[in-house]
């Protein structure tokens, strides 16, 4: 039984989706009632989630448009009437998740990075996330208006005539005269910016955590917690991988489309529930929001704000972050250049229906996916 890599696509990312859905519900319950603190963290992963699920989306219209036809009848104006309007569909969501997928993970990274904002009080760990968060936002918008910019006339990025005209085998035919890029280089340097950020977002609180004045195990188990995100590099490996294979020629870009898609809601998704799973452990606590007695006015809610820079002096890092621990031996708890080169090309994507259908491409045109 044939299932289509697209159907795949789409039941892998729903699936995965939902999952992250049920663990961010669980961090909201966890932090509101069982600390009473709900903060910029927490609605930075809702934001991403929201953005996940319209990736999902996204990815089911992809399947919908791209298996209404077959590559083969690209090369045959008798067939192009009866595709077109499918054609089109595809260009315009494979444009949309362009833009849509980037912004996505640059949430989660936030969400994570606001979260290290939170607890840091050594000025240098606190400078490091600070520097940290502004490359992540300046490359996110860069990379955005970028692929929004793909042809200097964004429409024209879907469309199907202009496509189209790449497999007119007669000299004689007359081509649109779009002026778009290709921008596999673009998507092949901003993969390997997600990579380096995974990695320097997992590696930034380390030294902080193993300066902390505290016993070896809380030390260690504080670590493992932070530690949980490399389930997300991981993913964000495979997904380099099959992005370098994806660009190595128009056939692999339409041999490899739906793993690059699979792989990218693996990569979101992974990112969400190992950025949120740390908080679930609080359903394991005591209820840490305690109820007003009755007859008494509950006192008034204080807003909680990041703790100010120490300057250390050559003493111990320390890290505002023994929320994670519960309350503490005393009893009372610690607190928690140049610009594109323009020229006569435009992209797209190829059937997610079938692999290996990227053969009919021509040596010069590289399809996008």
């Amino acid at each position: 039984m044939f299932i289509r890599p697209g159907f795949v696509v789409v039941i892998v990312g729903i699936t995965l989706t939902s999952l992250s859905t049920i663990v961010v519900a669980m961090r909201y319950y966890c932090r509101w009632y069982r600390m009473g603190i709900i903060g910029a963290t927490d609605h930075l992963m809702m934001v991403a989630l929201i953005l996940t699920w319209g990736n999902t989306v996204v990815n089911y219209y992809q399947d919908e448009t791209s298996r209404k036809f077959r590559p083969s009848y690209f090369r045959r104006p008798d067939k192009r009437p009866q595709f077109e309007t499918a054609l089109r569909g595809t260009l315009i969501t494979w444009y949309v998740y362009r833009l849509t997928y980037g912004v996505a993970l640059c949430f989660v990274k936030l969400s994570i990075l606001f979260f290290y904002r939170a607890i840091a009080s050594h000025r240098a760990f606190r400078r490091m996330v600070y520097y940290t968060i502004g490359f992540v936002v300046l490359y996110t918008v860069g990379s955005t208006i970028a692929a929004a910019f793909q042809c200097e006339n964004p429409a024209h990025s879907w469309d199907t005539s202009g496509y189209l005209a790449q497999f007119d085998g007669n000299p004689k035919t007359k081509k649109p005269h779009f002026k778009c890029y290709d921008p596999t280089k673009l998507w092949v340097f901003t993969a390997a910016i997600n990579l380096f950020t995974d990695v320097l977002i997992l590696l930034l609180p380390i030294p902080t955590l193993l300066g902390l004045r505290v016993p070896m195990t809380k030390r260690l188990a504080l670590i493992g917690i932070f530690s949980v995100g490399i389930m997300a590099i991981v993913a964000s490996c495979v997904r380099m991988w099959v992005m370098a294979l994806w660009s190595e020629s128009p056939q692999n870009s339409a041999r490899f489309g739906a793993d690059l898609l699979l792989w990218g809601q693996v990569e979101t998704n992974s990112g969400i529930i190992s950025a949120s799973v740390p908080f679930l452990r609080l359903f394991f606590r005591r209820n840490d929001r305690r109820e007003p007695e009755k007859g008494v006015a509950p006192a008034p809610r204080k807003e909680i704000s990041p703790p100010k820079p120490v300057h250390t002096d050559n003493k111990p890092l320390q890290i505002d972050s023994m929320a994670f621990f519960g309350p503490g031996e005393d009893g009372e708890d610690t607190g928690p250049n140049g610009s594109p080169g323009w020229k006569p090309f435009i992209t797209v994507p190829a059937s997610l229906s079938s692999r290996g259908s990227g053969m009919l491409e021509p040596t010069n045109a590289h399809t996008t996916v």
